[in-house]
Parts: C-alpha cells; structure tokens; sequence
C-alpha cells in the first residue's frame, strides 16, 4: 500500500470521524451542555427537542426550545433556530463571521408583578458576588453577520400593578438584518414589521452603520390605538379616552453620530384621529382628527417645521368647580413627577442653542364651552374655524402671518349676575404679528361681528349692535407702552337701553377713526380722532330728554391725558344737525350747518383752559310748543333754577376757568313760540360775535360784542363788560335793536294785550348795570308809527284800550318815545328784571287809559287840572279868556297829537244853574227886592217855576262855544273835536274825554 494511499484512507478515517463526531456527538454535547449550563443558571428547565450541527457548513439547529417554570409555563421559547457560521470568510477577514442567522416564532412572556419587579429579571439564579478586577485592556472584537433573519415571534407584556391587568402583545413580529457587522462604513440594512394588539401594523424599514453608528429608514403605523398604551398606567391620567382614538404615522428619520449626534425626522403622514376624552362619563374634549402634512426635525439645527396643519372636529368642554378647573387635573400629581419637574428645571438652566419652529398652513374648526359652576355662569362658542398661514418661533421670537379666525355663535350666561351676551359671525383676520424680548408687534388686525348683544337683567340694561368692523394697523405692546399707527370703529347700528334708568340710545353709521395712539405711563396720546357722520339718537324718559344727532363730522388733534390732565391741540366739529326735544313741554332746539373750531384745550392741576374758539355758520333754532301747563312748567323752572343755585352755591372746589376769545361768524337764530294765541317766530341772521376771555378769577372781565340782523330789515347789536365769576359784583351790558317790525310781535300782543299789531317799527335800547348787586337798568322804548290791527281772544290779555294808550303816547310824527328805569337789588329772593319792566310798562299804559290828561300834562308840562276840563261860571256859555287859557292848552296838544279827539261833554248843574235861573226870574220882577235876606230870598225864589230846557241849550252852547273857538279860531281839524249827544247835569263845567281817531 502506498503513502498516497495511505493518507487517503487516514483521510477517510478522519472524515468518517469528523463526519461521526460532527452530526451525532456534537448536538448531543450541545444540547446537554446548553440545558446543563442554562439549567444552573437559571432558574428556569430548559427544553430543546432537538439540536442538529452540520460540520461541513458550520451550521447550527436548535429545534422546540423552551424555559420551563414549575407549572410547565414557558415565558421564552422559539420554534427554530439556525445559525449559520462562515469559517472560510472567518479566516480570510480574520473576523467573526456568520452567514445567516434564523430564529422562528420566538415567544417571549414578560410580566410586571404587582410588586413592580418583572419575571424575566428573576431569570438568573443568585450567585455569589467576587470581587473582579476591571482589565484596563480591552480589543475590539470584529464580526459579520451577513443576514438575521426574525419570523413570526410573539412578544406578550403583562402587567399586574393595577387592580384591572394590563395586556399588551406584539404580534407576527418580522424583522430581517443584512450585513450587521462592525466595519467602518459597513452598511447594514433591516426590515422590521409587526402588530400591537389586533389593530396596529407597525413596519420600519432602513439600514444602518455600527461604526460609526449611522441609522436611517422609516415607520409606517397604522392604527395606533393610543388607550391600548395609556392604559398602562390607566391610574396616572384622571380620565378615560375611547377605544377609537388611534394614530397614523409615516416618519423618515436619519441618524448620524460621525460627529455628533445627529438626527432628523420628516413625515410622510401624522394623523391623529377620533379622540374623545371623558371624566365622569362627560366629554371634556373631542377631536375628530388632527392631520399634519409635512414634519421636519432637525436636531443639529434644532429646526421644527409643521406643514399642512388640519384640525377638524375639536370640542373642548372646560368645567370649574368645586375642585378647580377639569382640565388642570387630567394627569394626577405624584412626588415622582415632582422631582422630575424639579430636574428639568434645573437643566434648562443650562444655556443652550434656541430650537427653530416653523408651523404652515394651519386650518381648524373647533367648539367651544366653559362652564362655571360656582359662579353659575357659562360660555359657548360654536363653530370656531381658524386659519393660519405661517408662524415661526425661535428661542422667545414668534413671527405669525395671515392668522383669520370666523365664529359662527358665541355665548356669555352669567346666571348668578343676570348677565348675558351673545354674538353672531365673528370675524378675526391678523397679519404679520412678532413677538420678541416681551415685545408684541402686530401689523394689522381686522375685526368684524354681524350682531352683538348685551343683556343685563339686574340693571335692565341692554346692548345691541350689528356688522361691528374694528381693524388695527401697526399695534406695539412693550411692556406697560402701548402704541397703535391707527384704528376704525364701524358699525350701521349700536343700540343701548337702560331700562331701569329708562334711558335709549340708537347709533346708526359710526365711523370712528384714531391716528398714532400712544399709552406710556399711565399717559394716552392720541394724533388724531375723526367721528364721520354717525346718526345718534338718545332718549331719557325720566328727565324727559330726546337727542336727535346726525352727520356729526368730529376731528380732534393731538389729544393728550395722564390722569385728571387733559390736552388737545384743536377740535372741530363740522356740519352736524342736533335736535333737542324736552319730552315733557315739548320744547324744541335745533342746530345745523355749525363749524365749531377749539384750539389748545386744557385741563390741569384744576385748571380748564381754551386759547381760542371760533363759532362758525351756525343755524340755532328754539320752537316753544303750545303747552296747556303753562304754570306748571313755569314751576317746574322754578324749581330747577333754585336747586341749580344751591348746588352752585354748594361748589367749593371750583375748577379754575380760562377760555380765550370766542369769535361767533355768520350765524342764524330762529325762534317760534307756538304757545300763543298766534305762533310767533323771528330769525336773526349774520350774527357776529366776540367774547374777549371767560375767566372765572375775582378780577377777571369779559367783553362781549353780539350784532346781527332781526328778520329782513332789523338790527341788533349787544356789547359790554361781565365779570363771569361773579355778574353780580359788576355787569354793563348794553342792548340796541333798531327797525324791529312790530307786526312780528303779534303772538305775544295778542297774548297779553287782546290785539294784533298791524305795522309799525320798534326801536330799544336797553342798558343794564350791576355793581355789587345794585341793578340801575335804562330801557328806552321808541315805536315808530304803531298801528293796531284785530282783536285776540286771550284769558292772559290784560283789559285795556290799548288805542287811546297809542293816540297818547304818539308824537306828531307817529313815535312813540318811553323810558323805562328799573333798580333795584338782584340778591333779593324775589327780584326779577323781566316782571319788573313789564309791571313798569303795564303801569305806564294803565296810567294812559286810566288818566290820560295826567299823561299829557306830563309831556306838555301841564297840570292835569288845566286840561281835564272847561270850566264855566252859572249860566255863561260864552268863551271868555279864563275859558281860552284851558282851550288854547287843549289846541297845543290836538295840533301835536293828530291821532286823538277831544270829546265835549254839554253839561250844567241842575240844582244850582236851575236856582240862579229862578232866581233871575225873580229879580226881573221884583227888581226892588234884592236886599232881602238870604233865608227870605230862597223862600221866594223857589217858588218860581223855570224850564231846564233852558238850561240845556246852555249847556249845549258851551259844547258848541268849545268846538267853534278850537276850531275856527285856533284851527284845529274838526274831525278832533266830538260833541256828545248827552247832557250832563251834575256839573257847570265841561269836561273833556280822549279818543283815539283810529
């Protein structure tokens, strides 16, 4: 036998023995050494049906293994397990290499005992602890595994903790390694997929790197119930979330520790869906589902990006009660977390690098309720949509863009208060707002409500507005400074009622406008305020007022407040029509076409000041209705001037009144009194006007200038000096009216004296003085060519015939001239200027009716006496020089005094004309007997018979005398002297009657 043979059959030999000892005695040594070495030490049997080596692949099989308790319960088993060794790539490399790697259905039962130790920990038997010395060497150990491959293992988790156990089991768990190993830039990729329960699909797919660790791929789940995991720790959270409520996630991530730790993660899908949170079996919050488009975390740049924001469905229902706010007791407080709390607070501490967020295109629709159950209030907002097309914040930053939120609904119930509040269709749209170092830059903020509505039961108040617009432009909040480029109110309609004040106001089309607002410490500055032509209507019952505004136009400059100080450049007010009705006597006041111009308004340290005020084209108009009450409106007055005084009086910290010229410009002023027989009414136009200053000071003056025309031919002028601190002390006020139309003052004629006036011109010039409450009042009255015109029945017209007042009163020329002095002591109670002229004027015209002749001997410097009558001796009628002296007086008056005639009463004196008579009689007879004693001449005398038809004749002869002198000798017209048809027989002497030819 040869060597070469030889060596052949020893290689056989050895083949067969390798080949023995490889496939029989080696799984043998394995398997019992595996169960003899797990079985001490562990704590668990081990149990393996079969163990299989292939010496020629260097493979192993390790078939049904299981770790046995004492029940016979295993909690890590698998069906198979293949290892393949690769011993020629081992060698080549020089490095530990595998092939492949198989593991089929592993099981692993973990199980939290209710002492919060886990059965697997127990695993190991206790052994004895030596001390070991740390080698300070250590080699890296090189390795390849060319694929692991992962089947159908099962991973169940229990825990008893809880009184209800907890179950959670990963199912049909695949997972899948190529090329793991421990070269540099060895690129090992992996397959993961398996189920949580019956309802999630979780598949991770990627590859990685060892050295250096470098890791990417991405997660897909599906399903993600989120309760299956809360209720692992059911007891932290106080409240229950629906079995619905899951998770879907498609999540690329990157990681990379070649220089430092790096990841990023990007979303292909984040979804999280049908959540309903309950305590007490009340929902608190829903959401039907939250969709994120796009999410990008960068860690070394500490980027967060959030794109494609849906959030539909979202109800929230906040309840405070008794044990707070539901909300802030959803997670229960425990001294773990605390202690976290705690270190989390000290490592943020720590400077560091601030995160980059960016959030795009947010949409969401949410509702929205509060509930307060120890103040019994509620709000409810339905329907909130928001949309928001960027927001970025970095560190304290945040940048927002384009942020519009609409509410369909939102309700305020305040129960304990009477309080409600609802609102329709709000709108808020906001562009470009910062936010940085406490700083609050917003660009525009536009605001909008359909319909707001305010209702306060216990006050009876109640508010209501429609299609409310307010918008903002550039608004800056530092801190306590507060500053705004400009903002509008708008709104067709705001309607305000007070019921228990009984008080309503309606505004229809503000338009309020303010320019470069500014609060800064406790001071506001405001640029410029504009109010364009709102229409406001204010009604207050008790008082009896109504306010009728419209086209208000309201521009206000630089305004300035800190506190009590105000300050404003200028306000103009333009073109607005007012109208003032006093409900209760029905009294109108009407203003229009105003320009009313302030400048440099003031008011400090208790000091009101105005530099100058221009009253511009102003309409002003006063109608007095008819009113039946007239006296007790006039108490009413009454009443309210003397509390007005005493709550004057009652002043004693007045604020300081400074105000400059006041120029009053073409103005006009109507005024009707419809409280007349007749309706009166008289306008002045071109009022011009000047007050020089209005102080309130001791020695402060006014002067003041007032002139304008009355109707269409009348002037009026109105100068002086006040002192408007006190009238009192010093008061010259001068009053002229010229060529006033008397036939104007017909309503007031016909009220108090019973008569229209027909034509005729007025003329006044009134001059008042006060010094120290000592009133010396001058008011001249001249009327030119006065002529009555038709009676007026009136209840408050005086008695009198007013035409012999006129025909007295008259010059030649038609004028009639008075004056009419009053004085006296304003500070008595009772005083007033108006009763006192008019008394004045009454007396006068009762004096020219009651006692004419008084009247005229007083304007020819006659005695009464010498005029009232003619006086003759018994039985003369002839006109002798004692009666001529009495008539040429008569003549002077009726040739200056057209308008009168003189009536001529015949007259004698029945008994002592009728006993001279008889006594001539009888002395014609018995002329002898004249020397007889009285008593005996009346005896005889009165026995004579004599007609008074004699006497009468006389009588009538001396009327007759009277007309014949006056008029053929002293030419006066014949029309002025009347001779009566009756007799009068009381009286030798004729007297004499006034009456007006008219």
């Amino acid at each position: 036998m040869g060597k070469l043979e030889k060596s052949f059959y020893w290689f056989c030999f050895f083949l067969a023995i390798y080949i023995t000892v490889g496939f029989k005695l080696v799984p043998i040594i394995l398997k019992e050494q595996l169960i003899k070495n797990l079985d001490e030490n562990l704590t668990t049997k081990t149990s393996i049906d079969k163990v299989e080596f292939n010496p020629f692949t260097i493979s192993a099989k390790i078939s049904n293994f299981k770790l046995l308790d004492e029940n016979n319960n295993s909690d890590i088993s698998f069906k198979e397990l293949n290892i393949d060794f690769a011993l020629l790539r081992s060698i080549e490399k020089r490095h530990i290499s595998f092939q492949n790697l198989f593991l089929d259905e592993l099981f692993l039962n973990i199980k939290e005992e209710k002492d919060g130790s886990y059965n697997l920990a127990n695993l190991l038997k206790p052994s004895k602890e030596e001390d070991k010395k740390e080698d300070s060497s250590s080699f890296d150990i090189k390795f390849l595994v060319s694929k692991i491959d992962l089947k159908n293992a099962d991973i169940n988790f229990e825990s008893l903790i809880n009184e209800k156990p907890y179950n959670l089991n990963l199912k049909d768990i695949n997972y899948v390694i190529y090329d793991l190993g421990t070269y540099k830039n060895s690129l090992s990729s992996n397959n993961l997929s398996f189920r949580i329960n019956e309802d999630t699909n979780v598949s991770i797919g990627g590859a990685f790197n060892l050295e250096p660790f470098k890791m990417y791929g991405k997660i897909d789940i599906s399903n993600l119930k989120i309760k299956e995991f809360l209720d692992f720790k059911e007891t932290l959270f106080n409240f229950e979330l629906n079995n619905e409520a899951n998770i879907n996630l498609v999540l690329n991530y990157n990681i990379d520790t070649t220089k430092k730790f790096d990841l990023k993660l990007k979303s292909e899908k984040l979804e999280i869906n049908n959540i309903d949170l309950k305590q007490k079996n009340i929902s608190i919050a829903s959401l039907k589902k939250l969709d994120i488009k796009k999410f990008d975390f960068d860690l070394i740049t500490q980027n967060i990006k959030l794109d494609g924001i849906n959030i539909d469905g979202l109800n929230t229902n906040v309840i405070s009660d008794k044990n707070g706010i539901n909300f802030s007791n959803l997670i229960k407080n425990s001294s773990s977390q605390k202690e976290v709390i705690n270190d989390e607070k000290t490592a943020n501490k720590e400077e560091s690098k601030p995160w980059i967020i960016n959030l795009a295109n947010i949409k969401a629709n949410t509702n929205f309720k509060f509930e307060d159950k120890i103040n019994n209030n509620q709000i409810s907002s339905d329907t909130i949509f928001l949309n928001l097309k960027n927001i970025d914040v970095i560190d304290s930053k945040i940048a927002l863009n384009d942020l519009s939120v609409k509410n369909s609904n939102l309700s305020f119930n305040d129960n304990k208060n009477k309080l409600f509040i609802k609102s329709k269709n709000t709108k808020i749209a906001l562009d470009n707002l910062n936010i940085e170092n406490s700083i609050i830059d917003i660009n525009n903020i536009n605001f909008s409500k359909d319909s707001l509505n305010l209702d306060e039961k216990k006050a009876n108040l109640n508010i209501n507005s429609k299609n409310i617009s307010i918008a903002l432009n550039n608004l800056k909040i530092d801190k306590d400074k507060i500053s705004l480029k400009s903002t509008s109110l708008k709104t067709p309609n705001l309607d305000f009622e007070d019921k228990k004040s009984k008080i309503k106001v309606k505004n229809t089309n503000i338009n309020l406008a303010l320019n470069d607002f500014l609060f800064d410490n406790e001071r506001v500055t405001i640029n410029e305020i504009k109010l364009s032509k709102p229409n406001i209507d204010f009604v207050d019952l008790i008082n009896k007022i109504d306010v009728k505004t419209k086209n208000i136009q309201l521009d206000i400059k630089n305004l300035s407040n800190k506190g009590s100080d105000l300050a404003v450049d200028s306000i103009r007010l333009l073109n607005p029509q007012l109208n003032f009705i006093n409900l209760e006597n029905k009294t109108k006041i009407e203003a229009k076409n105003l320009d009313l111009r302030i400048k440099k308004l003031s008011n400090q340290k208790n000091r009101f000041k105005i530099e100058k005020t221009d009253l511009n084209n102003p309409h002003i108009s006063i109608i007095l209705p008819k009113n039946e009450n007239q006296i007790a409106k006039e108490e009413v007055i009454s009443q309210t001037n003397l509390a007005t005084k005493k709550e004057t009086n009652n002043s004693s910290n007045q604020t300081k009144l400074d105000i400059g010229p006041i120029n009053i410009n073409n103005g006009t002023f109507d005024f009707e009194d419809k409280n007349l027989p007749i309706a009166f009414k008289t306008t002045v136009t071109k009022l011009e006007g000047k007050v020089s200053e209005v102080k309130n000071t001791k020695s402060s003056k006014t002067n003041l200038e007032l002139k304008g025309v009355v109707d269409k031919y009348g002037v009026a002028k109105i100068t002086g000096i006040v002192i408007p601190n006190n009238i009192k002390f010093l008061t010259d006020i001068n009053m002229k009216f010229e060529n006033i139309a008397m036939q104007n003052f017909t309503p007031y004629t016909g009220k108090f004296i019973g008569r229209e006036f027909k034509s005729g011109k007025l003329d006044l010039d009134l001059k008042y003085n006060i010094d120290q409450s000592n009133l010396d009042a001058k008011n001249n009255i001249v009327i030119t060519k006065l002529e009555l015109g038709e009676k007026v029945e009136s209840p408050d017209a005086i008695s009198l015939p007013l035409g012999i007042a006129i025909a007295l009163l008259e010059d030649k020329n038609g004028v009639i001239d008075i004056n009419l002095p009053v004085s006296g002591n304003v500070d008595e109670p009772q005083f007033s200027i108006g009763s006192i002229v008019w008394k004045a004027f009454v007396n006068l015209i009762t004096k020219a009716v009651t006692a004419p002749f008084s009247l005229l001997g007083a304007m020819f410097n006659f005695s009464e006496d010498e005029i009232k009558s003619v006086k003759f001796n018994l039985l003369e009628d002839e006109i002798t020089p004692i009666q001529k002296e009495t008539l040429d007086k008569i003549a002077l008056i009726l040739t200056q005094k057209k308008d009168i005639a003189i009536k001529v009463n015949s007259s004698y004196n029945q008994e002592e004309e009728s006993f001279e008579l008889k006594k001539k009689r009888y002395f014609e007879k018995e002329s002898e007997n004249k020397k007889l004693k009285k008593e005996e001449l009346e005896a005889l005398v009165s026995k004579i018979k004599v007609d008074y038809k004699e006497l009468e004749i006389i009588a009538k002869n001396r009327a007759l005398n009277i007309k014949k002198y006056l008029v053929k000798e002293k030419g006066i017209d014949e029309k002025q002297i009347i001779l009566k048809d009756e007799i009068k027989i009381s009286n030798s002497s004729i007297d004499l009657e006034i009456e007006p030819l008219k």
